[in-house]
């Protein structure tokens, strides 16, 4: 599996994050199509449980734990 550039996926959602809300791994793969994210991108959004991500410290903790940041 390719891996995804924490830059990026920051670039992406970090708005998000910075409006308080919480999204959970739909929702973050929804926008990443919406805003034609790559395809390394979406495939670590993917490795997200079905759980809300509390804050963008918490997304970049768990796609680290789940091996898909380069």
């Amino acid at each position: 599996m390719a891996k995804a550039n924490w830059a990026d996926v920051e670039a992406l959602v970090k708005e998000w994050f910075d409006q308080g809300l919480q999204p959970d791994r739909g929702d973050l793969v929804d926008l990443a199509y919406q805003k034609d994210a790559s395809d390394d991108v979406i495939d670590a959004l993917d490795t997200l449980g079905a759980r809300p991500v509390e804050s963008l410290a918490s997304l970049k903790d768990q796609l680290e734990k789940n091996g898909a940041l380069a």
